[in-house]
């Protein structure tokens, strides 16, 4: 009966940790502009995750690596779910009909003004309630 004990909390701590890794891997994709920038911080995630397990397992809690292997998991689930199709990724968000328009973006040359898109300079005549009403 111990087994089956051990493996639920086993399984809890994995789904906790890819919940918990996910949220982590979105907020580091909101830091990824280029491609490049996406495996970097894929990598370390691996790293980390990897390093961090080894640490875990060799002090003897090998209930608590799950929880790494579950926060590397869901790390690089939300990675790719932040950043966009890349890798192995492309050819199913092809598929499914996913759009990654920050990927097909130009950078602009460094000081070119971003365009206008709303102009609050000139906000118009002003108008009380009696004129709004017809009055």
């Amino acid at each position: 009966m111990g087994y089956v004990s051990v493996f639920i909390v086993s399984l809890l701590l994995a789904i906790i940790g890819i919940v918990i890794g996910f949220r982590i891997g979105q907020e580091l994709a909101l830091h990824c502009e280029t491609k490049r920038q996406y495996w970097a911080m894929n990598a370390i995630c691996y790293v980390v995750g990897i390093v961090a397990s080894a640490f875990i397992w060799a002090f003897g809690f090998v209930v608590l690596v799950f929880a790494t292997i579950g926060l590397l998991g869901g790390a690089i689930a939300g990675l790719k779910f932040g950043f966009g199709s890349e890798g192995p990724w492309k050819k199913v968000d092809k598929w499914m009909g996913v759009k990654n328009k920050h990927l097909d973006a130009k950078p602009r040359p460094e000081g070119e003004e971003e365009p206008e898109l709303m102009s609050v300079a000139d906000p118009g005549p002003t108008q009380d309630r009696k004129t709004r009403r017809g009055k």
